[in-house]
């Protein structure tokens, strides 16, 4: 299962509510990413609670550890025993209209507008 965290805040880091991603390809690959259908962002991922926190704690713990600051993503897998593990660290996510981090703002009761003042007055405090 391939999870995504979206991570925002400069001390104050707070962790979005997390994507499951599923792909029509085997992989999550590039046609994937960016072909209208190709792809389903599935809000709240469908794991357990426990591997959730586990990841929450992860990703807070790896965007602070990497001095991130205004917003990043981080990627997991979860593997058949429900053990996550980092994939990669996105500093720059994509913002579009299939991007993963305004979809994690929204289902969190965040506007795009919101979501993109937020993050300049997170830049605007470095």
């Amino acid at each position: 299962v391939e999870i995504t965290a979206s991570v925002i805040g400069n001390e104050e880091a707070l962790v979005l509510p997390l994507i499951e991603i599923t792909s029509v390809n085997e992989f999550y690959d590039y046609e994937s990413k960016y072909t209208p259908g190709m792809c389903s962002h599935i809000i709240p991922a469908r794991i357990d609670d426990k591997i959730r926190r586990e990841i929450e704690t992860i990703s807070k713990k790896t965007y602070e550890a990497l001095g991130c600051r205004g917003f990043s993503r981080i990627d997991f897998i979860v593997d058949q025993l429900g053990n996550p593990y980092v994939l990669e660290v996105n500093t720059i996510p994509g913002m579009t209209d299939m991007s993963l981090v305004p979809d994690a703002a929204r289902a969190a009761g965040m506007s795009f507008k919101q979501l993109v003042e937020y993050i300049v007055r997170l830049a605007l405090d470095k």
